[in-house]
């Protein structure tokens, strides 16, 4: 009995400080939802005036055999949204069920 008492601590515990850490055990494979920086330029921006967002996406399944549609290249999203000047771009990537499902959207910031 105290055994499983001390397991069902060990679990709650487990569930309770993934979520305070990034959500270790939703990394691990059941749901993952980051964004990162995809472009790396490290010179000053001049953003003055307004900014334009724009956002592509590819849609991928998974499961034995990979299926992917859409478009995420910068400059394709640039170009469809009318931005002639990217000052930079964010990745957004959100996984599902050890990645059978996965969709990554490239954000898109410029005028």
């Amino acid at each position: 009995m105290r055994a499983i008492d001390r397991m069902s601590v060990v679990i709650a515990l487990s569930l309770l400080l993934a979520g305070c850490a990034g959500g270790v055990l939703f990394h691990s494979g059941i749901y993952s939802h980051t964004v990162e920086p995809l472009t790396f330029n490290r010179n000053p921006t001049d953003v003055e005036g307004s900014m334009q967002p724009a956002k592509g996406d590819i849609r991928e399944i998974q499961y034995y055999v990979s299926v992917q549609w859409g478009t995420n290249g910068i400059g394709d999203v640039a170009r469809k949204n009318g931005i002639t000047t990217v000052y930079y771009a964010d990745l957004e990537r959100l996984r599902v069920l050890f990645g059978i499902w996965q969709q990554d959207i490239v954000h898109v910031y410029g005028r």
